[in-house]
């Protein structure tokens, strides 16, 4: 963890508070948010008893569940391509006619390919950033990620991609599954496109470019405006991911 004993031990007495740094450092080794850790002890246990998992790391998860998933070395060497950071795309149910654009983060950590995701809703003052982890799994001619929002776990989403296409090198395009923020928490299914930004970027940047925009606003490109419509049309009879 980066934390000498004596000091830790100093934070759980309350002898020592965290600095900013360290207080990060404590909250990914848990797999925490740093304001959790900050919480009353009462609202903080029933935060952890909602997130205990059923084995304690991912080298737990049997052999059954493995082969499902197809977590092996060759499932995972054709993602290593798809490492690095995106703008995600897709215009959600809580807020008609506008594109959500965040920021993802794709790498490879302990022989799985994990995502981490951020989005900012500045007009939502109840639920202004929502983050989400995720696993990538390969199948072959699709890729699929697995993702449960941080906060409290209770949203699920699972989207299936379309590969990196020639005529679009940057753009992953498909559709995501899950429950929305909404009050009603409904079930909601979204075109979604990934927009590859590289392995190395300005962070503050890419940032402060997450943010709600209208669907014709020209900031987001053309080609992901149309791809993230979610209208159906006459030939189509199912919602499709657009290419």
């Amino acid at each position: 963890m980066g934390i000498n004993r004596q000091q830790f031990t100093k934070y759980l007495s309350g002898m020592a508070r965290p600095s900013l740094g360290n207080l990060r450092r404590i909250a990914d080794h848990f797999g925490l948010e740093e304001h959790e850790l900050l919480m009353p002890h009462e609202a903080f246990r029933n935060v952890v008893s909602l997130r205990r998992p059923i084995a304690s790391s991912l080298s737990d998860i049997n052999e059954q569940i493995r082969n499902t998933l197809f977590l092996t070395t060759d499932g995972v060497k054709p993602l290593l391509n798809q490492v690095g950071y995106y703008h995600n795309y897709f215009m959600p149910l809580e807020f008609p006619g506008r594109i959500l654009r965040g920021l993802f983060h794709v790498y490879e950590k302990d022989g799985f390919i994990i995502s981490r995701n951020i989005e900012r809703y500045p007009h939502d003052p109840m639920h202004r950033v929502n983050k989400t982890n995720g696993l990538f799994v390969h199948t072959g001619d699709k890729i699929l990620m697995f993702e449960r929002e941080t906060k409290i776990g209770r949203s699920l989403w699972l989207t299936v991609l379309n590969p990196f296409d020639e005529d679009q090198p940057s753009l992953l395009s498909g559709l995501t599954l899950g429950v929305t923020r909404s009050s009603g928490r409904e079930i909601a299914c979204y075109r979604v496109v990934l927009e590859y930004l590289g392995r190395s970027i300005n962070l503050r940047a890419a940032m402060r470019r997450c943010n709600l925009y209208a669907s014709d606003d020209r900031r987001v490109a053309p080609e992901i405006r149309r791809q993230i419509q979610n209208d159906v049309l006459p030939h189509e009879h199912a919602l499709l991911a657009r290419r």
